[in-house]
């Protein structure tokens, strides 16, 4: 595969230690992760699949290539995830630490982080984020779902040691050698519109505030402006507000009785309703937080999610948001949905940042 050969002739290199690689999901996913498991030999290379790339805009595929001998990484694999998701996640991260020498409770943050690369189309996404970051709560876990392109392309994967998988999640415990920052940037603004969640299953939430939930969301949303038609996507949605954090939960499809979000959601839970608010001007400002910080960029590996992509479509914004990626050397995806910490979110971009110098 073309992809595959150019990939790996830019990648290789013998002090390369990892390799992370996005796809698009029209990429025949299984070939590319054989192929360019079989050029890099004993590197372990890891990845997914993507609605659209961030980071490089024309591209099909991006990778992040990690060099030297402070570079360390250990990677495990939690397979079949609808079956047991939790102790199979708890599991892998046992395995990626134990690659290092270590274990999960000696992990230091100062020196490991975890990234993860799932694939949650059996909605396990919350389950293996809870595991995942549980397991080594010491550490900051960021990372998110592989997407596909919903009108064409094939299904969405992650990959790992050659195979791609479904229903499946990917654990980096990661030890950069750099100075290194996980962070999430989240431009969408709070209102002082709240609602509590009276009944819901899984993802779908029937009753706010004890009204049916449509009906409910449309009046609090008419209080500041908004409208809700059967074809007419909201710009409003939910946040669950955390020791003052918001948590996204994205707003997926309206029926005429219930709202879908891109995340579960629970009776009793107290939902903020949120609005976009400038998408452009908060990621750059926080990616140039960052960089002062670190002193400089050296990689930065983002997961942004494709309601933000949506959004900067829907507002004209798309240039200018890749611009503000094109500012750094990005590797990223667009992805559906999240991992920060151990909740899932939607709408938000978190991303890891690695400093100037050797390692990345």
């Amino acid at each position: 595969m073309l992809v595959a050969k150019e990939l790996g002739e830019k990648l290789v290199a013998a002090d390369l230690k990892l390799v992370i690689v996005f796809a698009d999901s029209a990429i025949d996913q299984p070939t590319l992760a054989r192929e360019l498991s079989n050029i890099l030999g004993t590197v372990p290379v890891v990845g997914g699949s993507t609605s659209a790339v961030v980071g490089e805009p024309g591209a099909t595929a991006v990778a992040l290539g990690l060099y030297g001998d402070r570079v360390r990484a250990g990677i495990g694999v939690a397979t079949e995830l609808r079956k047991a998701a939790q102790p199979r996640t708890r599991a892998a991260v046992e395995r990626a630490a134990a690659a290092l020498g270590l274990t999960c409770e000696t992990l230091d943050p100062a020196r490991h982080v975890i990234v993860t690369v799932f694939e949650g189309s059996a909605h396990m996404d919350e389950a293996f984020c809870f595991a995942s970051a549980a397991s080594a709560p010491q550490l900051r876990t960021i990372g998110g779902a592989a997407s596909m392109r919903r009108s064409e392309g094939g299904p969405r994967r992650v990959w790992a040691h050659g195979e791609a998988l479904a229903d499946a999640g990917i654990v980096i415990v990661l030890e950069p050698g750099v100075k290194f920052e996980a962070f999430t940037s989240s431009h969408l603004e709070p209102t002082d519109l709240r609602c509590v969640v009276t009944a819901a299953h899984d993802r779908i939430i029937t009753e706010l505030d004890g009204l049916p939930a449509t009906k409910r969301f449309a009046d609090l949303i008419g209080k500041l402006g908004g409208t809700l038609g059967p074809h007419t996507r909201s710009e409003f949605t939910f946040a669950r507000f955390i020791d003052g954090v918001p948590y996204v939960r994205g707003l997926a499809a309206i029926t005429a009785d219930s709202l879908e979000l891109g995340c579960s959601v629970a009776t009793g839970h107290v939902l903020r309703i949120v609005r976009p608010g400038r998408l452009v001007e908060q990621t750059a400002l926080d990616l140039e937080a960052v960089a002062q910080r670190l002193g400089s960029i050296g990689s930065l590996l983002a997961f942004s999610c494709t309601l933000r992509a949506l959004e900067a479509q829907t507002r004209g914004l798309v240039d200018e948001l890749a611009q503000v990626f094109e500012r750094y050397p990005t590797t990223g995806l667009q992805c559906f949905g999240e991992q920060a910490g151990m909740l899932f979110v939607n709408h938000t971009l978190t991303a890891l940042v690695l400093g100037g110098g050797d390692g990345g």
